[in-house]
């Protein structure tokens, strides 16, 4: 292995990487995103003993998927909380559900996608929903698909542990309902309280890895509602274009996806939408 001396990242490294993060992932890198590459990547080119980017390069193509998970880890950003962007989840519970219960009451079949779940807070804003605003969920074959590419972010929603201070949106109520306190460390001056999710949220919840590019997707049945909120923004717009044609094959009329709030559709009927809520649609 090289001896590293400095990780300078050339112009040439810096396109290279730009163009495997996009084979990928699908995320178009743009120019302003320089610093984040290096910042990114080089804990892991020194954990590896490599010399260079282009080593780099050369490691994940050669190395395929093992090492295909730490290159997608590396890349992708992953802010969230919990009821973020809080109007989809009111529209949601006062619009979305009502109309599903009466449209599949003979099926009592509900699927959610939670496209793009990062850490796990927007499954579980669903979950709580489901459980607050749809009455006799407990007949019901319901089920809250979240996906990610991110291994660390799907561990992280597994265990449905988090700080007590990601909740600032969270009325104390429904935390105290949904979460349960976990044991403080006294032994760490800076440990933070932390809370789990209870059972009855995290039984409507699988989490699954799922790269939004893969071909195909390995879901079959269709889906009541799609959340994919501030993933778009890493994309192109064909990319975009390929995605909602996918999404839209996923539902039928009638059914729900959500995008974030700077993720705007243009002529979304082209593509089998309407908008009828800020960056909500409706499957024609």
């Amino acid at each position: 292995m090289n001896t590293i001396v400095s990780l300078d990242l050339s112009e040439k490294e810096f396109s290279s990487i730009k163009q495997l993060v996009f084979d990928v992932t699908g995320i178009c890198l743009g120019e302003s995103k320089r610093e984040l590459v290096k910042r990114r990547f080089a804990p892991r080119i020194r954990a590896l003993g490599l010399g260079s980017y282009s080593d780099y390069v050369k490691y994940v193509q050669e190395n395929g998927e093992l090492e295909v998970s730490n290159f997608c880890n590396a890349i992708t950003t992953n802010l969230t909380s919990f009821f973020r962007e809080n109007h989809h989840f009111e529209f949601l519970a006062s619009e979305v559900l009502p109309k599903i219960a009466v449209r599949n009451l003979t099926s009592r079949r509900l699927r959610v996608w939670s496209a793009g779940c990062s850490t796990g807070q927007e499954p579980y804003c669903l979950a709580i929903k489901l459980r607050e605003s749809f009455p006799g969920l407990e007949k019901w074959d319901a089920r809250i698909l979240a996906t990610d590419l991110d291994d660390n972010c799907l561990r992280t929603g597994r265990s449905g542990e988090y700080a007590l201070e990601g909740f600032d949106r969270t009325p104390e109520k429904i935390v105290q309902k949904y979460f349960q306190a976990l044991p403080l460390d006294v032994n760490d001056n800076f440990a933070k309280p932390m809370v789990k999710a209870k059972e009855e949220i995290r039984k409507l919840i699988t989490f699954n890895k799922l790269n939004l590019m893969q071909q195909p997707w390995p879901m079959k049945g269709k889906f009541d509602v799609i959340m994919c909120r501030n993933v778009f923004i890493y994309f192109d717009k064909p990319t975009q274009a390929k995605l909602l044609a996918r999404f839209a094959a996923l539902q039928e009329p009638g059914s729900y996806l959500f995008l974030g709030h700077s993720e705007v559709v243009q002529d979304p009927h082209t593509i089998g939408y309407k908008l009828v809520e800020k960056t909500t649609y409706q499957r024609l």
